[in-house]
C-alpha cells in the first residue's frame, strides 16, 4: 500500500500554457490612434484594421462631397457635414477602442511591432492616404469659403461661409452659367480670390450702361433691383443704394463689348461697390475655381449667427 501525497495541487505541473501578460500600454495606444486613423491598431498587432480604419477615414470626406454634389442641392450642406462628422467619429472612435483594447492580456509582441514601423506608418498614412484624399475633396469636389465683403450683397453678406462647388470645368462637373455665382483667382493679384456673378460668356455682347445690363441685346433686369440669369432671379444694387462699401460714380461711362474665347464677364450684385470686369476687365475661364452653392453659415460681429441665412442656396 502506498502513501497518498499531501503535496499542493499549486506544485503540480500544468499542461496549459500560462497567459500572456499584456504589454501594450492603453495610453500609448490611444495617443498613437489619435496621431493618425489605425494605428492604435497597428500598435496592438493588427494591421489589416489600422489599414482599413486610416483608410476609410480618408474617404469619409470626398466620398460624402461627391454625395452631395450629386444629390438634392437643398441637402449639400446636410450630407457634406454627415461625411465629416462620420470620418471624425470614426477616428476617435478607433482611437478609443484602441485603449480599451490595451488593456486586455493579448498574444504575445511580434517582431515587427517596432518604432519604426509605426514611424513608416504614420508618415505612409499622411502623404498616401489622408493628405491626398483631403486635398481632392476640398481641390476637386467642394470647399468652403468665407465672404469678407459686401461687393456681393444682397445675395451674399459679410461674414457668409459658403460651400462652392470645385467640379467647374471639368469633365462630367459644372457647367457654367450666365447668373452663376464664381470663384476666381484675382487678376491683378493670385494671391487673392474673388467672388462675382458671371453676366457674359464667351461671345456673349455686353452692354453696361447706368442702372442698366443687356446681355445680346436682351435686357437682363426684371425689376427695379432684380435681374434674370439662365437659371432664376437674383436681386442687385445699384449707385445710391448700396448698403455699404466703396463707390462707383453715377457718372459711370457706359460699357459694350464682345466677351473675347475663353473668358467671362463678372460684375459684384452690389454694383456701387464691387471691384468687378468694369476695372480688371474678363476673367479667364481656366481661373475660375468653382461656384457658390449654399451657406453653409453665416455670423458676423454685432450681428452674431445669422440664423435666417443657414442653408440657402445660391443660384
Amino acid at each position: 500500500m502506498t502513501r497518498e501525497s499531501n503535496a499542493s495541487p499549486a506544485a503540480l505541473p500544468s499542461s496549459s500554457p500560462a497567459p500572456v501578460a499584456p504589454d501594450a500600454r492603453p495610453l500609448v495606444a490611444l495617443g498613437a490612434g489619435l496621431l493618425m486613423p489605425g494605428l492604435g491598431q497597428v500598435y496592438l498587432g493588427d494591421p489589416v484594421r489600422g489599414a482599413g480604419i486610416l483608410l476609410a477615414v480618408g474617404l469619409a470626406v470626398p466620398v460624402a462631397a461627391r454625395l452631395a454634389l450629386a444629390g438634392p442641392a437643398s441637402l449639400l450642406c446636410f450630407v457634406a457635414l454627415l461625411g465629416l462628422v462620420a470620418a471624425v467619429g470614426l477616428y476617435v472612435c478607433s482611437a478609443t477602442a484602441a485603449f480599451r483594447r490595451a488593456r486586455r492580456p493579448g498574444p504575445a509582441r511580434q517582431p515587427w511591432q517596432r518604432g519604426g514601423v509605426y514611424a513608416l506608418y504614420l508618415v505612409a498614412g499622411y502623404l498616401f492616404v489622408l493628405s491626398p484624399l483631403t486635398a481632392r475633396a476640398r481641390g476637386e469636389l467642394l470647399e468652403a469659403f468665407v465672404v469678407p465683403s459686401a461687393s456681393m450683397a444682397p445675395t451674399l453678406l459679410p461674414g457668409d461661409r459658403i460651400l462652392a462647388d470645385k467640379t467647374v470645368g471639368t469633365l462630367g462637373g459644372a457647367k457654367l452659367w450666365r447668373g452663376a455665382l464664381a470663384i476666381f483667382v484675382y487678376p491683378n493679384d493670385r494671391t487673392s480670390i474673388f467672388i462675382k456673378r458671371v453676366v457674359g460668356l464667351p461671345g456673349d455682347r455686353v452692354e453696361l450702361g447706368r442702372g442698366h445690363l443687356a446681355v445680346n441685346g436682351r435686357d437682363v433686369a426684371v425689376g427695379a433691383a432684380r435681374e434674370r440669369g439662365d437659371r432664376g432671379d437674383y436681386e442687385v444694387e445699384w449707385p445710391g443704394e448700396a448698403s455699404g462699401g466703396g463707390h462707383v460714380p453715377e457718372a459711370e461711362p457706359a460699357l459694350t463689348l464682345v466677351v473675347p474665347p475663353g473668358q467671362a464677364f463678372v460684375l459684384g450684385d452690389n454694383r456701387a461697390a464691387a471691384i468687378d470686369s468694369r476695372r480688371f476687365g474678363t476673367v479667364p475661364l481656366s481661373d475660375i475655381k468653382g461656384i457658390a452653392r449654399q451657406i453653409w453659415f453665416s455670423s458676423h460681429a454685432g450681428a452674431g449667427v445669422r440664423w435666417s441665412r443657414v442653408g440657402k442656396l445660391l443660384h
